[in-house]
């Protein structure tokens, strides 16, 4: 529970720093002329027509895909890293050393793969 929750927290504050720049990025992309195509003219231009809350435009659903997906991602990799841990455990006379330093690049991997599948639908 409380890896949820850190995982939880780490994604809303993610997802508010980042969003900001993801708004401008977006923006930009689809500016047509290049003068008013800087970020700091960008930005100043969406205060004054659309004002400050502007930037967090999207928010809503990219908290709704982050939050499960980050838990997801810890979880699963928190669970494979044991898993691969206790496999590398029982097979320390046979090379499981070399298993157990690889634990955190395989979860992470597995973990990153098992999120993709079960978040690219939503």
């Amino acid at each position: 529970m409380q890896n949820a929750a850190s995982a939880s927290v780490g994604a809303v504050v993610t997802s508010l720093v980042v969003t900001p720049f993801e708004v401008l990025k977006v923006r930009q992309q689809a500016c047509g002329s290049a003068a008013e195509c800087g970020m700091v003219q960008l930005g100043q231009t969406l205060v004054r027509a659309e004002g400050a809350t502007a930037f967090w435009a999207g928010l809503r659903p990219t908290l709704l895909m982050a939050v499960p997906s980050t838990v997801l991602y810890m979880g699963a990799y928190e669970h494979i890293r044991d898993a691969i841990q206790a496999a590398a455990a029982r097979r320390r006379n046979g090379g499981g050393g070399a298993l157990a330093s690889l634990a955190p690049m395989l979860a992470g991997g597995s973990a990153r793969v098992v999120t993709v599948v079960v978040a690219a639908p939503l």
